[in-house]
């Protein structure tokens, strides 16, 4: 994976004891399953860098991955999957990809690490030896379009 992201440990780790109280809107996230991880939100956290949004969240001890549409503090052991060609409709193409190599992973010894995820292979659609970031993109936007139109006939019916 590390061939095609650029994969990072979060510029914040804020533990929520150290956090100044203040309320805002900028999403704190931390390794939960649910709302795409994000646990509240806070007001500008003085000392701590913000990650930029337009990326993947990954929780490593708990396999969790989310798309992170903007700039957002995290809890500890977080890491941020980024690439120039990142959006909404990739992210969701990538994260089940993802999360189905993570599933090797678990707490205690063979827990997933930076190193760990670096080295996982995925499979993806490619052109010319590079991946296929239109076609994804046009895959997910074909699949957003068909679970709308379930939802709005279910709707109206």
């Amino acid at each position: 994976m590390s061939e095609i992201f650029t994969i990072t440990a979060t510029k914040s780790g804020i533990d929520r004891k150290k956090m100044n109280g203040s309320v805002g809107d900028i999403p704190y996230l931390t390794r939960t399953d649910k709302n795409n991880a994000w646990d509240s939100f806070v007001g500008e956290q003085n000392g701590y860098g913000r990650d930029k949004g337009n990326v993947i969240s990954v929780g490593l001890d708990t396999q969790t991955a989310f798309y992170q549409p903007i700039p957002f503090y995290t809890g500890q052991n977080i890491q941020v999957f980024s690439h120039r060609q990142m959006n909404k409709y990739i992210a969701m193409f990538i994260i089940p990809l993802l999360k189905r190599q993570m599933q090797k992973f678990n707490w205690g010894g063979n827990g997933a690490t930076l190193g760990r995820l670096r080295r996982q292979k995925i499979l993806l659609p490619e052109t010319n030896g590079q991946p296929n970031f239109v076609y994804m993109e046009s895959y997910m936007r074909k699949k957003e379009a068909e679970l709308l139109l379930q939802y709005i006939q279910f709707n109206y019916s």
